[in-house]
């Protein structure tokens, strides 16, 4: 779950798209990191990004720039939020072919540019994906937001590095631990053991690293292998619960509509 393998694979167009509306506690994705570069696009509302160590407030007309294996996660800033917005994932092979390699890319603040960037972005979020020569479209919009990226967004005599920091590599650790484990009764307890922390320093810790407590992100893993196993296996809902670190269907059903907004049989209908 940490490691998004799936954003640093691409068939015949280098680059993959994430549009997003969202409210309130649906504004969410876990502390993750890919290969590939991502260009994560505002048009309306609210959230609350981090990138590394770092959060920021992101409206209605922010934009930022996620580079290569950098650490980064999303939540909503208040359960009334409303968030409007794309993640453009571009492949890394393809930056370097294109701009250059160990690139450091950042957003230069400038109003020109964001207006440019926020055009583009908008251009690729409303594209028909049943249309004709959509893929063309969505290279030709592309192409068009690295060009600025490449004029705009490049920080000078800056030779990018992966940014693994102590606290980032901890942060590894607790979420391989838990993909590992997901499946049984993993208690605060018992990972707080592991690491040897006490249960309450594990707690801050984890939350501080990570972006969201140990529980969220635990039933966030869990309900996500689960829908992958209903999406592929005939399986009961009670069997599938229990398969994936839940003590029944209920509590399991009970989560599932917290994270994906609907019952386990409604997701599978869509």
């Amino acid at each position: 779950m940490l490691y998004e393998a799936f954003n640093d694979t691409f068939e015949n167009v280098p680059v993959k798209v994430y549009r997003h509306d969202l409210t309130g506690k649906y504004i969410w994705a876990p502390m993750h990191w890919h290969r590939s570069l991502e260009l994560f696009v505002s048009f309306e509302g609210r959230n609350y990004l981090n990138i590394g160590r770092d959060d920021f407030v992101f409206t209605d007309t922010d934009w930022t720039i996620i580079n290569s294996s950098e650490l980064h996660s999303a939540r909503y800033y208040s359960s009334t939020d409303r968030f409007k917005g794309i993640s453009i994932i571009i492949s890394l092979p393809f930056i370097e072919k294109w701009i250059g390699k160990n690139v450091y890319f950042y957003n230069p603040s400038d109003p020109v540019v964001t207006q440019k960037i926020h055009t583009a972005a908008m251009a690729v979020y409303q594209l028909d994906e049943s249309a004709e020569y959509c893929s063309l479209k969505l290279m030709k919009y592309t192409m068009e937001l690295m060009t600025l990226l490449a004029e705009y967004c490049i920080k000078k005599d800056v030779v990018y590095k992966i940014p693994f920091n102590k606290a980032q590599s901890k942060g590894t650790a607790f979420l391989n631990y838990i993909e590992e484990n997901y499946a049984r009764d993993l208690s605060l307890n018992e990972i707080a053991e592991h690491f040897q922390y006490t249960p309450s320093y594990f707690s801050r810790f984890f939350k501080e690293t990570v972006g969201v407590n140990y529980h969220s992100y635990l039933n966030y893993v869990r309900v996500h292998h689960a829908a992958q196993i209903l999406q592929t296996k005939d399986i009961t809902l009670t069997d599938c619960a229990l398969a994936n670190g839940f003590p029944n269907v209920k509590s399991f059903i009970h989560m599932f509509k917290q994270i994906y907004g609907c019952t386990p049989k409604v997701f599978l209908k869509k």
